[in-house]
């Protein structure tokens, strides 16, 4: 009986303790200029293209396309009206 209280804690606690789903966003681009927070395991959407965001790394510059959360792809979303890049609706 102890065997199975252990067993059936350890599952619990591996489950409990499991990482959550990590959602990837991005910013896309149609071809009305119309740009917006996608996340790209979803079915892509027709007429597109990922916009990628310019980084500066200890000197060095490489692109980014991918964010970790919403905001940061939102905030990219922004920058890049700002810069011309998109067109509000």
């Amino acid at each position: 009986m102890k065997q199975l209280a252990l067993a059936i804690s350890t599952v619990a606690l591996s489950i409990t303790v499991a990482p959550m789903a990590h959602a990837d966003f991005t910013v896309v681009r149609f071809n009305s200029q119309y740009c917006r927070v996608w996340t790209p395991p979803s079915a892509p959407p027709q007429d597109f293209q990922y916009l990628a965001f310019r980084r500066a790394w200890n000197g060095h510059v490489w692109w980014q396309h991918v964010f970790a959360t919403h905001p940061e792809a939102d905030a990219a979303l922004q920058k890049a009206i700002a810069a011309g890049r998109c067109r509000v609706r």
